[in-house]
């Protein structure tokens, strides 16, 4: 994706003031949600007002700006549209202990943007996305309640991803549910994809330390087998054996059993990365499945897109793509 692209300038309350006269830097979407760009100072580019790319997933809010009286630029910092969900928690009501989330999907994502107090730069598509959560629930005791992780695990639990992309009309970023797509069945990208598979030893153990204290205190063990497969048995030993603990005083023994063996589930990611070596990485979005297979060399991996790095410059929007197994 190299054709010029032109960044828009909006104030604190949405409204455009123009185009930037030039812009470079990155904006960083998946896991650190977060963007650096380089501006003229004559644009007035100030904290709280906006920068995005029409149409993209690229742009967010300004927190913070620095200036260089040796340099012919400012530098604008902030957080994407996914960033500024990933800085908000999602609290059940008073007296509840779980947040329920029932309903056409992007229903559901308009009640939590106004939840979240995100109005007034976002909206839910009016469209049926066709997908539906059945009672959804995000714990008060969980460690994932910032409003991105539970947006996008709850999608995930029913095969879908997140859409961001900024409209102009709404001067809105609009979020969508759509479906994961899939990019493993014919290696990846048909037969023109190429991956690169890396293979190590992730922690197969997880010593789990929860409420309480002394003897009393709730402790769990969990386990991997050499498949990356998760259970309460140990299968490995001596050199086998990666231990490390993990902790979360808020949570008793069933639901620390639960969150220690979804948190060693992530960590068999690093059993198998595969990185992606493709031109057409702009095809992507996040959560999407890729993966292949080499018979030649007796290896095969899959995985999901997890973090994209856009670069804008002169010569336009450049993408760089990683997977979960990478980040």
């Amino acid at each position: 994706m190299d054709a010029v692209v032109s960044v828009i300038h909006a104030d604190a309350h949405g409204r455009e003031i123009g185009y930037l006269e030039w812009c470079e830097g990155d904006f960083t979407v998946g896991r650190l949600n977060t963007f650096e760009l380089r501006v003229p100072p004559s644009d007035g580019v100030r904290a709280g007002d906006y920068l995005m790319v029409e149409g993209t997933e690229y742009g967010g809010v300004v927190d913070g700006m620095e200036v260089d009286t040796t340099r012919d630029y400012v530098t604008a910092s902030g957080r994407t549209w996914h960033g500024l969900l990933a800085t908000t928690v999602v609290v059940p009501d008073p007296g509840s202990e779980r947040l329920v989330l029932t309903g056409e999907i992007n229903a559901v994502l308009g009640r939590l943007i106004e939840r979240q107090g995100l109005g007034l730069c976002m909206a839910a598509s009016g469209e049926d996305s066709g997908m539906r959560l059945d009672g959804y629930g995000v714990s008060r005791a969980s460690s994932r309640m910032d409003a991105y992780t539970v947006v996008t695990d709850a999608l995930r639990s029913v095969g879908a991803k997140l859409r961001v992309r900024y409209d102009g009309g709404l001067r809105r970023a609009v979020l969508s549910a759509v479906p994961r797509a899939e990019y493993v069945s014919d290696g990846l990208d048909g037969n023109r994809g190429d991956f690169v598979v890396r293979t190590t030893r992730p922690y197969n153990h997880l010593h789990c330390m929860g409420l309480g204290e002394g003897t009393a205190r709730a402790i769990v063990d969990v386990y991997a087998d050499a498949d990356g497969n998760v259970s309460t048995t140990q299968t490995l030993f001596g050199s086998d054996h990666k231990a490390k603990v993990y902790e979360n005083t808020n949570l008793e023994a069933d639901e620390l059993l639960a969150e220690g063996m979804d948190e060693l589930r992530d960590l068999q990611e690093e059993l198998r990365t595969c990185s992606v070596v493709s031109d057409g990485s702009e095809r992507y979005d996040i959560g999407d499945i890729v993966g292949g297979v080499s018979v030649e060399h007796g290896v095969d991996v899959t995985t999901a897109i997890a973090s994209i790095v856009a670069t804008v410059g002169a010569d336009g929007l450049t993408l760089e793509t990683k997977t979960e197994t990478e980040v």
